[in-house]
């Protein structure tokens, strides 16, 4: 476990990695239920940190600082999702943009493929007409 700095004048504590932690409860074991400071970081990032302060509650102020701080807790672990989903667009966004590129070589090569299969359609007809010619011409003059 990490060790968290307290300061008393703000009640803020910090994880080991510099920011300021998040209140967060136990959901399983023996301690279900308890609340605790952690990395907002965490799990949304793959963080060394492993920042872990039970929390008394029964000092009434501290209470009130631990009800100010789950709701600061719940605003930044909607800011990192919402930081992770932007990260995620931002992604997705340069994968789109390489597939739309790839489109559009394909597009045009097939439609250099087509060209040149008209090309030598065309010629092929000119071939034939050209030996039909020939062969008319050859029986005309025999």
């Amino acid at each position: 476990m990490s060790q968290g700095s307290v300061n008393s004048t703000n009640s803020k504590v910090r994880c080991s990695c510099g920011r300021i932690a998040v209140v967060r409860t136990v959901r399983n074991g023996s301690n279900a239920g308890t609340k605790f400071y952690g990395c907002p970081m965490w799990p949304f990032y793959n963080t060394s940190c492993q920042l872990f302060v039970p929390i008394d509650d029964n000092n009434v102020v501290e209470d009130l600082q631990l009800k100010l701080l789950e709701r600061d807790t719940t605003i930044a672990e909607l800011e990192m999702i919402q930081k992770f989903n932007e990260d995620q667009i931002k992604e997705l966004e340069k994968e789109k943009k390489s597939l739309v590129d790839e489109v559009e070589t394909l597009k045009t090569e097939m439609w250099q493929q087509k060209l040149s299969s008209i090309k030598q359609y065309t010629n092929q007809k000119n071939m034939s007409m050209a030996l039909f010619i020939a062969l008319i011409v050859v029986v005309i003059f025999m």
